[in-house]
């Protein structure tokens, strides 16, 4: 007998798969892909549902994001923005000091860290809560080409809408 949870990964994992797809085959630079997150895997728990607006995490080895059963739920254009916006912290933990989210401008990609490794890595490693949730959405808009921003009562990731209120947990 399939269980609950079974079932819905079964609904979700192509949904996870695509996102994966597209973050991977992305050239941030010329001789570049995202090649790291081809390894990262889905786990369907029922405790990442632990909040009214919280459905999905990421692992901060970037190897597995975590989805709530609740999240097949979803509309279809929320859940691929969740997923999105947690790949973009997958991809911002796979590569580690690698990308310059700026506030105010989009995420840019640096050629060659190790010019300036120290300073970035020191700077990625003492970012505030928000700062982390931020770079995230920044990654996943520069790979997908769509603004992840926030919809409805319980303030969840979409495609558009407003920005990351500050202190959003």
């Amino acid at each position: 007998m399939v269980t609950r949870n079974e079932m819905v990964a079964s609904v979700l994992q192509p949904h996870f798969d695509a996102v994966k797809d597209t973050f991977a085959a992305y050239r941030p630079s010329e001789n570049q892909t995202l090649r790291r997150c081809k390894r990262t895997k889905l786990l369907v728990d029922p405790k990442a549902h632990d909040t009214e607006r919280h459905f999905a995490a990421c692992r901060e080895d970037g190897m597995l994001i975590i989805l709530a059963p609740q999240a097949v739920d979803l509309p279809h254009d929320t859940l691929v923005a969740i997923l999105a916006h947690e790949f973009g912290h997958a991809v911002d933990f796979l590569y580690p000091g690698h990308w310059d989210c700026s506030r105010g401008a989009p995420a840019r990609w640096i050629v060659d860290p190790s010019r300036h490794k120290a300073k970035y890595l020191r700077s990625w490693q003492h970012r505030d809560h928000d700062r982390v949730e931020h770079d995230a959405d920044l990654i996943a808009e520069v790979v997908t080409g769509m603004k992840i921003g926030y919809c409805g009562p319980c303030v969840l990731q979409c495609f558009g809408g407003s920005d990351r209120p500050k202190g959003l947990r």
